[in-house]
């Protein structure tokens, strides 16, 4: 065979190889897949009697062939189990058996996966240790004809970051966002935001349905600023009792009232030099709101029951799943307030939105659940993949995240199938993909700005307040915590005078 490789193109030897292959294996179906965009395996060529037309137009999605993707991440033959059940990789495509001989080989150049070899055989017991040791390394020769087909292997290495993001599923890479899951334009938007505003000290006000993930957006932002040493202390502003709250946020004197047997520190002095976290801040109660808005303006306050002004340097990131525009227009929050708190406003999109997001998210919870034995060789059915998919997910990544856990919980042969994704059973409840897209999300009503645009916007309000004033108690600067000429500098690089 050798000299018949000798200056023929690559699909010409891929097919010499295959057809020594028949000779030597007895298969009747083998198929070169390569893998194309975006996780997608293409059949690239095939041979034996059970090839048909659909075939010849296969795809293989591995964002819902997840048995498969563990397969191709481990590198090296696999040999299915014919007394246990599992998914077909050709299933509605080609006749075969529910118990039958199937090998599968993942073709790999040094590090980079570039498609899967398959052997199927209608007859149990074909393919021996002997065989699938042969195949591993006759797969390595049909990879390396692949990637000459694609130029050379050098093309390859140019594209490795498209590699590794289609490959994403199976080998997650280590950056800043490794722990934020999520592919979709809507998703990457959020992300450029967190870079951009990371950078500077500007206060944000994250805003999204319950469960979108607001709190794990503002731990990453501290994360990434130059405050990330410092601490990051959160409060639920839903939980605070009015009488109590000031002391919650400001501390308290020892005596200061009944139960202060100690003196106590709150949530401003416990985060000096780091990171405040206010969730849900349209639930603050109207009593402590001014009091907030002294501290963001001037960095003091007084303990309760204190005399002495303390000071404090603190970035607050405010969260809400109330649109709290509508709140002050209802009276409901102060309008000096939001204005200070939304100076970078930053909208999680709900998970209906996110597409394909759903199964990356799902299949990463997965993936830290296989860190337990028990849920080692865990994966999702293309059933399951399905339901995942048409869901609207109500309570977002919240519910998204206990799905997944009692699924593979319920799955005791480790096959995550639909049925298992409901607690009765079935479909998922609640409404579908379809019907909750027929009615586009209702975004808070504010406008997805850039960072000089929100600038821009906060200082004109600052002089809406100030009427114009620049100087001086009351003036534009003190309200914007900035010298004078330091704002004039800023107006003038912004075009504002």
């Amino acid at each position: 065979m050798e000299d018949q490789l000798i200056d023929v193109h690559p699909d010409r030897v891929l097919d010499l190889i295959l057809q020594s292959l028949e000779e030597l294996l007895n298969y009747e179906l083998a198929v070169i897949l390569k893998l194309n965009d975006s996780s997608h395996l293409t059949v690239e060529r095939a041979a034996g009697p059970l090839v048909n037309d659909k075939l010849k137009s296969y795809k293989i999605d591995l964002l819902k062939r997840q048995d498969l993707a563990q397969i191709l991440k481990r590198n090296e033959p696999h040999l299915f189990d014919e007394d246990l059940e599992h998914e077909d990789t050709y299933v509605n495509i080609v006749d075969l058996p529910d118990s039958h001989s199937c090998l599968v080989a993942p073709l790999y150049v040094k590090d980079y996966l570039l498609g899967m070899l398959t052997l199927d055989n209608r007859a149990c017991g074909v393919f021996s240790p002997a065989i699938v040791n042969f195949v591993g390394t006759i797969s390595k020769l049909i990879a390396v004809i692949i990637a000459q087909k694609d130029s050379s292997i050098a093309l390859i290495t140019r594209n490795k970051d498209l590699i590794e993001e289609r490959n994403f599923l199976l080998r997650p890479e280590e950056s800043v966002f490794s722990d934020i899951y999520g592919n979709s334009p809507e998703w990457q938007r959020v992300l450029e935001c967190i870079r951009t505003v990371a950078a500077s000290d500007l206060p944000v006000l994250i805003q999204g349905e319950t469960g979108t993930g607001k709190e794990v957006v503002a731990r990453k932002i501290h994360d990434l600023s130059s405050r990330s040493g410092k601490p990051f202390i959160t409060l639920n502003c839903s939980a605070l009792n009015a009488g109590l709250a000031e002391s919650e946020l400001f501390g308290h004197e020892k005596g200061a009232f009944t139960s202060a047997v100690i003196r106590r520190k709150g949530r401003f002095e416990l985060a000096d030099g780091g990171t405040l976290f206010l969730d849900e801040i349209a639930d603050l109660p109207a009593e402590i709101q001014p009091k907030i808005l002294r501290t963001l303006q001037e960095g003091t306050y007084e303990r309760v029951g204190g005399e002495k002004t303390l000071h404090c340097d603190v970035r607050v990131i405010a969260a809400s799943n109330k649109d709290l525009k509508e709140q002050v227009e209802k009276e409901l929050f102060r309008e000096d307030l939001y204005y200070r708190l939304g100076v970078f406003p930053l909208f999680l999109p709900p998970l209906r939105d996110r597409g394909e997001d759903v199964i990356v998210i799902a299949e990463q919870l997965l993936n830290n659940l296989r860190e337990s034995e028990a849920y080692r060789h865990h994966y999702f059915s293309s059933d399951a993949i399905e339901s995942l998919l048409s869901y609207s997910w109500p309570g977002n990544v919240r519910e998204l995240q206990n799905v997944i856990r009692r699924s593979a919980l319920m799955a005791a042969d480790g096959i995550i199938r639909k049925e298992h994704l409901s607690p009765g059973g079935g479909k998922l409840p609640g409404p579908g993909r379809k019907d909750a897209n027929a009615k586009k999300t209702q975004k808070p009503d504010m406008p997805f700005v850039t960072m000089d645009e929100a600038v821009k916007q906060h200082i004109e309000m600052a002089l809406k307040l100030s009427d114009g004033k620049i100087y001086g108690s009351g003036g534009a600067a003190e309200l914007l915590g900035m010298k004078p000429t330091t704002l004039q500098s800023r107006m003038k690089k912004l075009g504002m005078m």
